[in-house]
């Protein structure tokens, strides 16, 4: 790697979308301290996986995927609510749908709330007692199985959308859509991710944010990305720190500083409020968030094909838990 001021630069990827994009303006502030890569999610995953960049913020989902895969800092993209960063689109017709998953999402707050699932000292038996509960929950009544079409891609927000849809509508209807090819004759939940997502979201009568969705059944917010590294490579640089925090700082109180001459479109030619998107974000990773990553890598690795070994798995979920109760104690 070259080097910059007598020091070795360090390279970074960051996803080329708008959730990233005032902390890959803030890292560029240190050029040629930090070489920033833009890539989309699986594009980062590979650069990581081969070497081309010494760390990533590839998607959460990638720590129970490769197991060379570490957090290098408690640094990522938190979101908190509605975002407008994923979701699934319904049509005029799907109005019941909607109510339907309303009325489940419900359910399922309360579910996770008596299971203690955000605050339980044992997780793991936490969401053994949620999963046991809703084992005993009658699924939702509906004509037809809904259509989605499952992304099994190196986004997180697909594997959130496939726990979703289980949560929501019950393993039969989840294993019928693994099984089974989509119907086209059924009107199809579509499901949008990031930027495509904020452009196409006024292109739908319905919409359920799927961000906000995990906060109204975990109360906590959803970690779609995380700083990572290989094993065994250099640690990592302090700055990257402040300068996560620095993007936190400017971007929720003055988002100025990173909106461009020129803002981004929806389908309908309308301005996209960026600031408003970015008002949900965090880039620094708090207790809760790091609940929330635990309580997602539990409920994805039962859907994942390529995953860690239980061995591994119950190793990576004990670091994880030391990690948080270390961050509890600096925050006590």
């Amino acid at each position: 790697m070259q080097k910059a001021n007598g020091s070795e630069s360090v390279s970074i990827g960051c996803q080329n979308s708008w959730s990233s994009h005032p902390l890959m303006m803030e890292l560029a502030k240190y050029a040629p301290r930090f070489v920033v890569t833009k890539d989309d999610c699986a594009g980062l995953y590979r650069k990581l996986e081969q070497g081309d960049v010494q760390y990533a913020f590839c998607s959460s989902i990638s720590l129970v995927r490769n197991a060379d895969f570490e957090m290098a800092l408690p640094v990522g993209v938190s979101v908190e609510g509605t975002s407008g960063l994923a979701i699934w689109g319904l049509g005029s017709a799907q109005a019941q749908l909607k109510e339907t998953i309303d009325q489940r999402v419900k359910i399922l707050r309360e579910v996770f709330r008596s299971a203690q699932v955000s605050k339980a000292t044992d997780l793991k038996q936490a969401l053994q007692n949620a999963t046991e509960l809703l084992a005993r929950l009658p699924v939702p009544k509906l004509d037809s199985i809904p259509q989605l079409r499952l992304s099994t891609g190196a986004s997180s927000w697909g594997t959130l959308s496939r726990i979703l849809y289980k949560l929501v509508f019950g393993c039969d209807a989840y294993e019928s859509l693994v099984r089974n090819p989509i119907d086209n004759s059924n009107p199809c939940i579509d499901f949008r991710v990031e930027n495509e997502a904020l452009q196409k979201r006024c292109s739908y009568s319905h919409l359920i944010d799927l961000s906000e969705l995990w906060y109204r059944i975990t109360e906590l917010p959803f970690v779609s990305s995380v700083l990572q590294k290989k094993r065994k490579t250099c640690a990592c640089r302090s700055q990257l720190s402040e300068v996560s925090e620095l993007a936190e700082m400017r971007m929720q109180v003055e988002p100025c500083n990173y909106l461009p001459d020129m803002l981004p479109r929806n389908c309908l030619q309308q301005q996209i409020d960026l600031g408003g998107v970015w008002k949900h974000l965090s880039y620094r990773l708090s207790l809760a968030d790091i609940r929330s990553l635990q309580i997602f890598l539990y409920l994805a690795k039962p859907l994942e094909k390529k995953c860690l070994a239980d061995s591994a798995f119950t190793l990576s979920m004990m670091r994880w838990q030391q990690k948080e109760t270390a961050l509890a104690s600096q925050q006590a």
